[in-house]
């Protein structure tokens, strides 16, 4: 269910993007907000992806198994950074725990009793709120087999097979999601010394390259049926780097992840207007 918190947010958010019709470039590369608009608001909760929803922006979450077999949205192992809990391992607690765990007031006041969402509730807000095609980029943080059919299984219930991919989980349970759907879609962070090797095995659909990829690369990729994917998040001014977002704009790459999506997205935006 979405909060007071959450509806107020995405509601403001609204109003911003209907008053700015074309904060949208048609060609631009979708922007992929890292853990949410975590900037903007608490990572990992459904305000921060209220809030990409809106603006027409994808996102990347963290996904964890609780005790009790529930996935949720959460990108430590323990609770203690992101919400007012201990020091304690998510894997050691039921959802019924967890859900009382508050996951906003450290982040502001104003997002106080915000919870940490299952993954279904974030699948259920993207249904709602999505205002055209995203990405959805799902770090496979830790799962164990039941969940890994869940996950595949919640993909397929929101239509999300297309615009998602799961990444980080190591190389067996790619294997095994893909065995459960062969049309789940599987990511994986890639460097420039392995992309003709990770090309070569035909495995990913995803390529999320750590390098500032060349049109050439990018061609190259995308005769392949690749998605290409830059991946610029974390935080710092070396990716907070308008030349940067401008090189791989020109490359045409399909998406980038990032921190900073709003100003990379108004550098795009001045680019394109009439001189």
């Amino acid at each position: 269910m979405i909060n007071k918190t959450t509806s107020c947010l995405a509601v403001l958010v609204l109003s911003f993007a209907v008053s700015s019709p074309h904060c949208v470039i048609a060609d631009d590369p979708v922007l992929i907000a890292h853990r949410g608009m975590l900037r903007h608001a608490p990572e990992n909760t459904l305000p921060a992806f209220a809030v990409c929803l809106e603006l027409g922006i994808g996102f990347e979450l963290d996904i964890r198994t609780t005790k009790d077999g529930h996935l949720v949205v959460i990108h430590d192992d323990s609770v203690e950074r992101t919400t007012n809990g201990p020091s304690r391992s998510i894997r050691e607690m039921t959802l019924k725990q967890v859900k009382q765990l508050d996951a906003g007031s450290w982040f502001d006041p104003v997002f106080t009793d915000v919870r940490i969402p299952t993954l279904e509730e974030t699948f259920a807000l993207i249904q709602q709120r999505k205002r055209g095609p995203v990405i959805i980029a799902l770090n496979v943080k830790q799962v164990n087999k039941a969940a890994e059919a869940k996950l595949v299984s919640l993909v397929e219930k929101y239509d999300l097979i297309e615009e998602s991919f799961a990444f980080d989980q190591n190389a067996e349970i790619s294997k095994r999601l893909k065995k459960l759907n062969p049309k789940f879609r599987i990511g994986q962070n890639i460097s420039r010394k392995n992309l003709t090797a990770r090309l070569q095995e035909n495995f990913l659909d995803s390529f999320l390259v750590t390098f500032a990829p060349t049109s050439e690369e990018v061609k190259l990729l995308h005769q392949h049926g690749k998605q290409v994917i830059y991946n610029f998040a974390g935080p710092g001014e070396f990716r907070r780097n308008p030349k940067v977002w401008s090189l791989v704009r020109q490359a045409h790459i399909d998406g980038m992840l990032t921190d900073y999506p709003l100003e990379c997205r108004a550098v795009w935006r001045k680019s394109s207007e009439p001189q």
